[in-house]
């Protein structure tokens, strides 16, 4: 198996202003394997690089060494000291840019090095910089006002302890005691006035301890893949709107009945086929309206003459005769329609084999028209059209069925249900071409399992299955 170690860095730059800067820098790290468990007492080969203006910038100095990690996985060194592959660290310029500090580490004592990381030099070592500060050199811009002085080196980082859950942080070393006020640089030729020198560096502030490397976090699990969408369940069979009655036509309307005192009104006008409108003249012997005098032919309305008082209400007319009926009106958007059902147990054998109809031997409602029974699986559809056929059936197994045309399974019709114990429902259009068509509901020829007709599904009251057919 294939390891993985990980790797807590961290630098102390502890020199001071002496008569000669030390060419060199603390550096400290932490090396777990890949249970996060410390190595300790291990020995480790580090390569080290300087890199100049950002994580990925070349190299100005490289150096290899090895060491050996202590008790606690820690190994200790003093980058400046080992062995140079290339660049020279006293060539550093450390006040011309950002700089970084590139470990790569082989746990393995040798030369493979499997563990890389680069962290930015946030304080420069401003010791070695300004070691460089004293060569003579062209005079510059006005020398930055002489360091406060470099803060006396907090105190020895302490050890960090076995990185537990946040690790036990080392005791904070004591606060070194002020260094020694580095000497007031010479106030040099006055050039352009150079940038604000940087205020005295900074004492390395003591580690808070070795903070415990917190644990690469966990790759994100891979999101489940989301669960297929569920089969929409199948709309149920909207229930048959029951016929609406046959509207018919509104017919030609009957004799407006005479109106009261207006005497017979006669049929009135042509909504339909009036009754005898006749002149409008004598209507019936109308009640005593006043002199309307005698309606003249309906030709010109004629002078309606004065219409005179409205006089006491005549003597009801005579009721006219009931109107012409209509002509039988224009058949509605259903015609005829019928429900068979069956209830079980007792109307369907135990299983339907293949190949065989399913009964429905019971009538529910019927417009008595051209959808008749033949026998308790075959119905008969008189006329030539198109019908809209519905089926219900409670099956225990899964199932299909389909709808037969005069002994041939339409492919078309075939409904079925994969699983479960809800109902078997499937609604399709057929057009007849010949009268007295016969239809039914079959367990397909081809398929090679008996169906259970479901009795008593769910409770204690039979369960009914249902063909309803509408002629549209």
């Amino acid at each position: 198996m294939k390891r993985i170690y990980t790797l807590l860095t961290f630098m102390v730059c502890s020199s001071f202003i002496w008569a000669q800067a030390p060419q060199k820098m603390s550096y400290q790290a932490v090396i777990r394997n890949s249970s996060n468990a410390l190595l300790p007492s291990t020995p480790v080969g580090m390569r080290i690089s300087i890199l100049q203006g950002s994580l990925t910038g070349p190299s100005v100095y490289t150096e290899t060494q090895n060491t050996t990690t202590n008790a606690n996985g820690l190994v200790s060194l003093e980058i400046g000291t080992g062995a140079v592959v290339s660049g020279t660290f006293a060539g550093i310029a450390w006040g011309t840019s950002s700089f970084f500090i590139k470990t790569e580490t082989d746990p393995t004592g040798g030369t493979n090095y499997t563990i890389a990381g680069t962290i930015q030099l946030l304080s420069v070592p401003y010791a070695l910089y300004a070691a460089k500060s004293g060569d003579t050199a062209a005079v510059g811009p006005t020398g930055a006002t002489g360091a406060t002085g470099i803060a006396g080196a907090t105190g020895a980082m302490g050890i960090a302890g076995v990185t537990g859950a946040t690790g036990v942080a080392g005791a904070t070393g004591a606060t070194g005691a002020t260094g020694i006020a580095g000497v007031t640089g010479a106030t040099g030729v006055a050039g352009a006035t150079g940038a604000t020198g940087a205020t005295g560096i900074t004492g390395v502030t003591g580690a808070t301890g070795i903070a415990g490397v917190t644990g690469a976090t966990g790759a994100t699990g891979i999101a489940g893949a989301t669960g297929a969408t569920g089969a929409t369940g199948t709309t149920g069979i909207a229930g048959v709107t029951g016929a609406t009655g046959v509207t018919g036509a509104t017919g030609i309307a009957g004799v407006t009945g005479a109106t009261g005192a207006t005497g017979i009104t006669g049929v009135t006008g042509a909504t339909g086929i009036a009754g005898v409108t006749g002149a409008t003249g004598a209507t019936g012997i109308t009640g005593v309206t006043g002199a309307t005098g005698i309606a003249g032919v309906t030709g010109a309305t004629g002078i309606t003459g004065v219409t005179g008082a409205t006089g006491a209400t005549g003597i009801t007319g005579v009721t006219g005769a009931t109107g012409i009926a209509g002509a039988t009106g224009i058949k509605g958007s259903v015609g005829d329609y019928a429900d068979f059902y069956a209830l079980m147990p007792g109307d369907n054998a135990a299983t339907i084999a293949p190949g065989t109809a399913i009964s429905f031997p019971q009538n529910g409602p019927t417009s008595a028209g051209a959808i008749t029974r033949i026998s308790v699986s075959t119905i008969n559809l008189a006329t030539v059209g198109t019908y809209s056929i519905t089926c219900t059936v409670s099956i225990t197994e899964a199932a299909q069925l389909v709808i037969t045309l005069n002994g041939v399974e339409l492919a078309y019709t075939t409904f079925g249900r994969n699983a479960g114990t809800s109902e078997v429902t499937g609604t399709s259009l057929i057009q007849t071409t010949v009268p007295n068509s016969v239809i039914a509901i079959h367990n397909p020829a081809g398929n090679s399992t008996a169906l259970t007709i479901t009795p008593i599904a769910g409770g204690a009251s039979p369960v009914s299955a249902h063909l309803v057919i509408l002629s549209l």
